[in-house]
């Protein structure tokens, strides 16, 4: 794998080579200091298949610099740089939402002791990111790094014009094999998943009526920003990061706050936590997931998108045990098939739907709900 570093400062550039120089499969084949200079390189060294990307520099920064590149190059994979604060949050779900793949947050390097946090950040969070991505190139899925959201002329067939299109008998089969509609939906999703839940959300076309619940792994202050985000894109439910206490309320996505499990308690409503994370990551999935069985009796659908690691495949493996629905992104459709393809190891007849199907499975199921 061939990688470009872009950062403004040099000690982090520093960090990055350094950090970067030993890990098997990586090859650090060029450094700039701004997005005009990465642009520059990419034009003679084609063959560069990701790139570390700060998000503010002077001349270009991050977002400006995606967009140029996505004008020309759909396949070169892009994990940008974030700051743990407001701003960083609203600049990386931009930059996700122009066609950035993942990102990782940073510590500015200005100092040794910083240095030295920065190259454990680069051990614990940006390699095995890059590992994940690099088993994609391996697999020959590089054209699915990154698609342009859809127009308007483009969208999926609406749940409500039922001819002969096999996308739509296919969810409507999917449909039928339920013997009763899910009382609760729930959501897992990772790297990828913010673009995935963009799709989904947005064209949802019947109102929702059952509550939802959602597990994206991000920090603090990024579910608040994404949960805003997602609300601004889907017009048939409300989506909100989850409060403590609340109760859970037909129509209304929950989503899990950075560094918080979320659980579902007996008398339904929902509970926060910083307990140990599972999986390596907090919120987990399988947190939730485990907290269902326990407490909730009715039945619920699963849904695991895009993302890397296993979260939440010990979880959905007991929803299916139990006769609850459970379904899979498929690996085509996802940026990193780690957890779906979890999923699919614990529990083998587990179903996949490609991204676009998705919504249309959901809003038929919104349209069959009383």
């Amino acid at each position: 794998m061939k990688v470009l570093i872009v950062d403004d400062s040099v000690v982090f550039r520093m960090a990055l080579s350094t950090g970067l120089t030993n890990v098997s499969g990586v090859k650090i084949v060029g450094t700039a200091s701004n997005g005009q200079l990465a642009l520059d390189f990419l034009k003679n060294h084609k063959d560069v298949d990701l790139m570390i990307l700060d998000m503010e520099m002077p001349v270009l920064n991050g977002i400006e610099t995606i967009r140029a590149i996505r004008k020309v190059n759909k396949k070169i994979i892009i994990i940008v740089f974030s700051s743990l604060t407001l701003n960083g949050a609203e600049l990386t779900l931009e930059a996700l939402d122009l066609g950035a793949n993942d990102f990782v947050t940073k510590q500015e390097a200005s100092s040794a002791i910083n240095l030295e946090e920065s190259l454990k950040m680069i051990e614990a969070t940006l390699v095995p990111k890059m590992k994940a991505f690099k088993n994609v190139l391996n697999k020959g899925r590089h054209q699915v790094c990154y698609s342009p959201k859809k127009t308007v002329e483009n969208k999926p067939i609406s749940v409500n014009i039922v001819g002969t299109d096999d996308l739509v008998l296919d969810v409507k089969n999917c449909l039928r094999q339920m013997n009763e509609p899910p009382k609760l939906i729930l959501i897992a999703s990772s790297t990828g998943g913010p673009d995935a839940l963009a799709t989904v959300f947005e064209e949802i076309s019947e109102r929702a009526r059952v509550p939802i619940l959602l597990v994206q792994h991000m920090p603090p202050l990024f579910t608040k920003k994404l949960a805003e985000l997602l609300n601004k894109k889907c017009q048939h439910l409300t989506i909100k990061e989850a409060m403590e206490g609340e109760s859970l309320k037909a129509g209304t996505c929950y989503i899990a706050p950075g560094d918080y499990h979320m659980t579902v308690s007996r008398s339904l409503n929902i509970q926060l936590n910083q307990d140990s994370k599972v999986s390596f990551v907090r919120p987990s999935a399988t947190v939730l997931f485990d907290s269902i069985i326990r407490n909730y009796m009715d039945k619920t659908l699963t849904i695991v998108l895009t993302g890397m690691g296993d979260d939440g495949a010990l979880g959905i493996e007991k929803l299916v045990k139990r006769g609850d629905y459970a379904y899979i992104q498929d690996e085509a459709t996802s940026v990193v098939w780690g957890m779906p393809g979890a999923a699919r190891l614990k529990c083998p007849s587990i179903k996949e739907l490609p991204l676009d199907e998705i919504s249309i499975f959901l809003s038929m199921i919104f349209k069959e709900t009383v």
